[in-house]
């Protein structure tokens, strides 16, 4: 049946394509027939239009005319041939026309050169290219004649003209008439699109002659284009010719729209009648195939059916996450395995049942509690569950859960039948979560959760009255600085090398962790006596103590240890660490690098701290301070120069706290800001009004903590300046040596920027810190202040007054002004007068006392204050 329908579709084919080819030579042949009569009615057009040139050429005056145009409208009578007259120059100039407008675009162009060198060649009457005249084409037949002036006369004939127009109806409706030049200049086009009727008059390109087929001159016959683009735009059908006599070109055309439609018109009956015929057939194919298929899918209903069972097993097979097994006893071989996403073996399952053991790849390790586990259950028959590890043919390693149960049967009187589910990814994602729960991420050491859970089990572990335990509290000294100047990612990785040395150094025996920062702790079990835990610990300090190379660093650091032992100092695992904690900073105080024991006497004091920090911060909050001022004076007549502000604590209970007390303490909790900040606005605004009332030019000195420097230390001076209304340059900030020691080039950064506010800055305890010449030269220092220490025994001791006598030439040469701490007596007094030192302060001259004291005494006083130690 599918051959018939196929040789009908062929015949079909070939029938729509003969036909085709029939109606394209028919169309062809008329196209012809119509080219013939467009030549014979052009001849007789030239022959008419002929006789009329004739005609004028023959009225032509025999002299030359003043008013040629006066000539044409005498000559020029209505014909239907032909428009108007023109009359040119032998030069192609217009001469005068018959068009009664007088503007020159309204009237005929000049002959072309082309056209014109044609005509004079040739001499012979003939169409040259069609001219745009007031809007209108017209289509010139000249001809040259031998008057002196004028040599050429011609007719305008309208494209409009009925003798031009090709008649849109006939015998092949739709059909298009083309009239060239022999030089390809399109004259004529019936009928042709408005927007496209520009091109009349112009040569068209050899590209469209050669894809027209267009002959050349003097050729006879015929030449056909088929489905090419025409002047029109559209896919035409033609036939060009060349008509001697007329020594014009026609092209003769049909749309191809139209000649697809004459041809569905031939084969419309046709094609119905072999339609009709070809559905009937597929009609008749469709039935027949319907039925093969139906007893087809009858025939293979049977296979599939048996076969499901199996597709079945193999699909819950290859879905199961793991791979199932037949296994036989007592040698443990393979008699099945499935594929499935374990892939234990290399080959496939088929080939390896019955030549592998599985007992051969579980891990050495985890054989004998696999066979342990495999006899157990086959004496009980219950289903097992077992964990072990296997090496694969690709030696990887691999977690497997065994789940299975014990066969008996006839044929085998033991087997095992089960699953092996790879667990590698679980397992070791658990061990990963247990492993990051119990370490510190950088230095892989145990971390404070862990190790406060082995510290707990440790103590419950301990035997009432035998054993104990020892904590090592470590801390690294000055790694703030550290991190400060070199950045967090080397102080990180010093970190590191340190938990390094301390791995190695304790090595399994005992435990060390971290407990964060720069904080290490380890964990000595059962040390045999005291000598045991100083030993590990001097060793922990000389290991750390070591040199570091960390890139092109080489740093150095050392530690502070802390140690509390259980059960004499406590056994609570959180007091013990509060013990070791407290005994570190003990040591810490004492400069770091040793270690100290824990005694009671430091938890006494730590408590003592405690309560007065908590003190501390209730006094920032309620204002509990007061500022009592230290008279600075001239040396050699008591002239009040200024005063120095110290700050004390009014305790509600306890009175006054010293400064040495609590000044520590607000440094290391950062209360100093705000302590430094009310203290410093407090001074400011007490001496601008002292200044103001009495007419005075006293400046404050004011102590400033290395807690207080920073860039934003700098807008509170420049703001507190603006509050208090204080000149800057009565304002002088106390410094002491040591705070120039850390941060050098940070803190003369800040210094000079305070100092471009006009604010003087004093080195305060001159002499006893670690005093460097390169300071008084590098940060703005105005005055120098000569410690006590050196003032006490100045009469007494000739190195301190050596000292003196040094620290006042050296200010004297560097141009600072002096000022002595601590003068209590007339014979200290006197000698620094004989050294020229500046100014003192001092109980010679007045304790510090309250600003109303201060005021009755050495302000409202006259006249000018003389001060001896009996009325101190």
């Amino acid at each position: 049946m599918l051959p018939g329908l196929l040789l009908l579709a062929v015949l079909l084919l070939l029938y729509l394509s003969g036909s085709w080819e029939t109606n394209r030579q028919r169309t062809l042949a008329q196209l012809e027939a119509l080219a013939t009569v467009a030549q014979s009615n052009t001849r007789l057009l030239q022959q008419q239009l002929t006789s009329q040139l004739v005609s004028l050429q023959q009225n032509l005056p025999a002299q030359s005319l003043q008013d040629w145009s006066l000539w044409v409208r005498q000559q020029h009578k209505p014909r239907p041939l032909y428009s108007h007259i023109a009359l040119y120059s032998a030069d192609g100039q217009l001469l005068a026309s018959s068009f009664d407008s007088t503007d020159i675009q309204q009237s005929p162009p000049d002959i072309r050169a082309e056209d014109l060198n044609l005509l004079q060649q040739q001499q012979n009457p003939r169409f040259i290219s069609t001219m745009l005249i007031n809007k209108g084409r017209y289509l010139p037949y000249c001809l040259p004649v031998s008057q002196k002036v004028a040599r050429v006369i011609c007719l305008l004939t309208s494209t409009s003209n009925n003798n031009l127009q090709w008649p849109a109806s006939g015998s092949l409706e739709h059909s298009a008439q083309r009239l060239l030049s022999p030089d390809g200049i399109l004259l004529l086009a019936s009928p042709l699109p408005v927007s496209r009727q520009q091109i009349i008059g112009t040569r068209i390109s050899d590209r469209q002659q050669k894809n027209l087929n267009i002959p050349a001159p003097d050729t006879s016959g015929f030449t056909y284009f088929s489905n090419k683009t025409e002047f029109d735009g559209s896919k035409r059908l033609g036939v060009v010719s060349f008509d001697p006599q007329s020594q014009l070109l026609q092209i003769i055309s049909l749309p191809m729209a139209s000649l697809l439609t004459l041809w569905l018109e031939d084969i419309a009956w046709p094609l119905l009648f072999f339609s009709i015929l070809l559905a009937a057939a597929w009609r008749s194919y469709r039935h027949t195939l319907k039925n093969t298929q139906q007893n087809e899918r009858r025939y293979s209903q049977e296979a599939r059916a048996l076969s499901e069972k199996g597709k079945i097993i193999d699909m819950l097979m290859s879905n199961i996450p793991g791979s199932i097994y037949q296994i036989s006893l007592p040698e443990h071989l393979l008699d099945f395995i499935s594929n499935g996403d374990l892939q234990i073996f290399s080959d496939t399952a088929n080939e390896h049942a019955g030549r592998h053991s599985l007992l051969a790849l579980i891990h050495p390790d985890d054989q004998e509690k696999y066979l342990q586990e495999i006899d157990s259950h086959c004496s009980s028959g219950k289903p097992y569950k077992i964990i072990y590890r296997i090496q694969t043919r690709q030696h990887e390693l691999k977690w497997i859960m065994d789940r299975g149960q014990v066969v008996f049967s006839k044929q085998n009187p033991c087997q095992l039948e089960g699953l092996l589910i790879d667990i590698t990814d679980h397992t070791l994602s658990q061990q990963h979560v247990e492993y990051l729960a119990t370490r510190d991420p950088l230095t892989e050491l145990f971390n404070r959760y862990y190790f406060n859970d082995e510290l707990m089990n440790s103590i419950e572990e301990l035997t009432p009255g035998s054993g104990k335990i020892a904590l090592l509290f470590i801390d690294l000294d000055r790694f703030k600085t550290v991190n400060d100047s070199l950045g967090h990612q080397v102080g990180d990785r010093l970190l590191k090398l340190v938990a390094d040395r301390l791995r190695h150094l304790v090595g399994p025996k005992h435990m060390v962790a971290r407990l964060g920062g720069d904080e290490f702790i380890v964990m000595m079990n059962e040390p045999e006596s005291s000598l045991e835990i100083e030993h590990l610990a001097e060793r922990i300090i000389s290991a750390v103590s070591q040199t570091y190379q960390l890139d092109h660093y080489k740093l150095s650091t050392s530690c502070s240890v802390g140690i509390s032992v259980c059960p004499d100092d406590s056994s609570e695992s959180y007091i013990l660490l509060r013990n070791a904690d407290t005994a570190m900073y003990q040591a810490k105080s004492r400069g770091g690098n040793c270690y100290q024991f824990y005694t009671e006497e430091m938890n006494q004091k730590v408590n003592s701290r405690l309560t007065l920090e908590n003190e501390l911060r209730r006094a920032v909050k309620n204002q509990e301070f007061e500022l009592y001022y230290q008279p600075q004076v001239s040396t050699f007549d008591n002239r009040l120069l200024g005063a120095e502000a110290l700050i004390r604590w009014i305790h509600p209970s306890a009175g006054i706290v010293s400064p040495a007390d609590f000044i520590p303490i607000a440094e290391e909790t950062g209360l100093i800001r705000e302590i430094g900040d009310w203290a410093l606005l407090e001074a400011c605004k007490q001496f601008r009004e002292w200044n103001n009332t009495f007419a005075l030019d006293m400046t404050i000195s004011v102590n400033v903590s290395v807690r207080q420097l920073d860039d934003a230390f700098v807008l509170r001076t420049q703001e507190i300046l603006n509050i208090s209304r204080l000149e800057a340059k009565y304002l002088e900030l106390e410094i002491t040596e040591s705070l120039l020691l850390d941060n050098v080039q940070e803190n003369l950064r800040i210094l000079d920027n305070i100092n471009k506010l006009g604010v003087r800055f004093a080195m305060d305890d001159f002499g006893t810190g670690y005093s460097s010449l390169s300071y008084l030269k590098q940060f703005p220092i105005s005055k120098l202040k000569i410690d006590r220490a050196f003032i006490n025994e100045i009469n007494n001791d000739p190195e301190d007054e050596a000292i003196v006598r040094a620290i006042i030439a050296l200010a004297k040469t560097l141009r600072l002004e002096l000022v002595a701490e601590g003068v209590e007596n007339h014979q200290q007094l006197a000698l620094l007068q004989a050294l020229a030192c500046d100014s003192y302060q001092g109980y010679y001259f007045s304790k510090p006392v309250p600003a109303d004291v201060f005021r009755q005494r050495y302000l409202e006083q006259k006249p000018p204050l003389q001060k001896s130690l009996q009325q101190q």
